[in-house]
């Protein structure tokens, strides 16, 4: 489902570089280390976006995994 402020181009979604995160402040967010926040979107807890070699963190994503209490 696209949101308002994701908006479709092609077959891409672009996404407000505001509600982005690097992986190092995801981690420092959730108080884990880069690693483990690479494996939560591979596990499909978070959601990231690649750009280019980068990866980059939904804030939206962040703080909704980090309200459900799954890290303890």
């Amino acid at each position: 489902m696209v949101t308002q402020k994701e908006r479709p181009v092609g077959k891409r979604v672009c996404v407000p570089a505001d509600d982005l995160v690097t992986v190092a402040e995801a981690a420092k967010y959730l108080g884990v280390a880069r690693k483990k926040v690479y494996e939560l979107v591979e596990w499909g807890e978070i959601e990231g976006i690649k750009l280019g070699r980068s990866l980059r963190i939904k804030w939206k994503s962040l703080d909704r995994f980090n309200a459900s209490g799954k890290l303890t």
